[in-house]
């Protein structure tokens, strides 16, 4: 009985011996970075960024503080289980050595925050295909904040726009969709949306429009498989029906090819819908920016093109959406 009594008290020594080697050596992961006056914080302000991790490894670490500013800078999580998510950027923190620190927020995990250090981020870039409401014409003059730009601006990325007036889905020059996926880098970017059809509506078959714009598609995808890609149906404008000069809505009218607008965006949302790609249906988002009964002062032109107050509600509608998708 006295030899299993020692050798009982004998284990339960070891094992309570092992626990506290345990919590030594974890709390070694987590201790704090030494402190030095030169990394001390010496400005902080808001940003309006958006950023991807661009250099990491498995020491990569999000801190609650900067490295080094504080006798409680501890890493929170690591950067390199998040190198797939977008970050925001909600401050800037300058220190007295001038290095610079940001404090994300992992875009779809709102709970996972940390300080990192900004050389190892990277603000994400988009680029703008689309017509000439993508360009920015309102129908007298272009408008001082079309949609890329007020996405942009909300999102906090860089925006390259390549919209261009007549622009069309089906076409051979250099204002159309085949021409634009040639002669794009895709890979230099993060996200891309595609904005054609309403020129279409005029002049192309509706089997025309849905071959092109599928084999774009699919040579934007295998030029760029990581690019985060999204389509923008066309917007509802008004048109005049055969013979008459009442104007209608596109979206219920037939135009020259024997279709409505509202057919053309149903014809786009499958071929969107068939490539595995995220699309903005203004019919379901918000109908209420084109309405059915005439409008002409939401259009610079009475008919088409956005006044710039159009194009605020739209950048806000396609900033919303993006949010919801972007990874």
């Amino acid at each position: 009985m006295k030899i299993e009594l020692g050798r009982y008290f004998k284990w339960l020594f070891f094992v309570s011996l092992g626990v506290i080697i345990f919590q030594v050596g974890n709390t070694a992961t987590v201790r704090a970075a030494k402190v030095d006056p030169n990394y001390r914080i010496a400005s902080i302000k808001k940003s309006n960024l958006r950023v991807k991790a661009v250099r990491y490894n498995a020491k990569t670490a999000m801190w609650n503080y900067p490295y080094r500013s504080n006798r409680a800078a501890k890493k929170t999580h690591w950067l390199k289980n998040y190198a797939k998510h977008s970050m925001v950027v909600l401050k800037t923190a300058t220190l007295k050595n001038g290095l610079r620190y940001y404090y994300v927020q992992v875009a779809k995990r709102p709970s996972v925050t940390g300080w990192v250090y900004a050389k190892n981020l990277q603000q994400m870039t988009m680029v703008s295909l689309g017509d000439s409401i993508t360009k920015g014409w309102t129908g007298t003059s272009y408008a001082s904040d079309p949609y890329p730009k007020l996405v942009a601006t909300q999102l906090g990325v860089t925006d390259t726009n390549l919209g261009a007036n007549n622009g069309k889905v089906v076409g051979d020059t250099v204002l159309d969709l085949t021409a634009n996926v040639t002669n794009t880098i895709f890979k230099n970017y993060d996200i891309a949306t595609i904005a054609y059809g309403v020129n279409d509506y005029f002049h192309s078959s509706l089997s025309d429009v849905t071959q092109v714009l599928d084999d774009q598609l699919k040579a934007i995808k295998q030029q760029a498989p990581k690019l985060q890609l999204f389509g923008i149906l066309p917007l509802d404008c008004y048109t005049t029906q055969f013979g008459t000069d009442q104007l209608s809505d596109a979206y219920d009218t037939i135009g020259y090819h024997d279709y409505t607008l509202g057919q053309l965006c149903d014809a786009e949302a499958d071929v969107y819908k068939a490539n595995g790609i995220k699309y903005l249906d203004w019919r379901t988002a918000t109908p209420q920016i084109v309405p059915t009964t005439i409008d002409t002062s939401i259009f610079g032109d009475g008919k088409l093109h956005p006044t710039q107050t159009t194009y605020d509600q739209m950048g806000t509608v396609i900033t919303n959406f993006m949010e919801q998708n972007l990874k």
